[in-house]
């Protein structure tokens, strides 16, 4: 169970970052000239194939089973703390509410983006499925 939480713990810490450093680029490069929407839909292939890459390397370094009460518990553990982290950053840097962070998901590129933050805690299940037939 430990290495299940590490695995987790790691696989956010990587993508939390890398999000963290795109998503500052999207906003004051992207956003300006093509939209919110656009800027996101950029940005989401190079996390997306990042998390992959980096879910694919933690899962083999922390030797996590590929059974799927497993690898569903890595990619929740993940989600729920790239959830906290981005409401603290949304309470905290922009001094607003929780209830204000909910909010913006009624805006389409943060509902674009929570697809593909459901997708990034999935990977670790879908990636057992296609460990199996790479005779992992």
């Amino acid at each position: 169970m430990a290495n299940l939480l590490k695995a987790g713990m790691f696989y956010f810490l990587g993508v939390f970052a890398l999000g963290f450093i795109l998503g500052s680029m999207r906003l004051f490069f992207l956003v300006p000239f093509t939209g919110p929407v656009v800027a996101i839909l950029i940005e989401i292939p190079l996390m997306l194939l990042f998390a992959w890459f980096f879910c694919r390397f933690l899962t083999g370094r922390f030797e996590i089973p590929p059974e799927t009460n497993q690898r569903l518990v890595m990619g929740l553990v993940a989600f729920a703390f790239l959830m906290t982290g981005e409401a603290l950053i949304a309470i905290l840097l922009q001094e607003g509410r929780l209830t204000d962070f909910i909010m913006t998901f009624d805006l389409p590129e943060n509902r674009v983006g929570l697809g593909a933050q459901i997708a990034f805690a999935l990977f670790p299940l879908i990636q057992s499925y296609t460990d199996v037939g790479a005779g992992r």
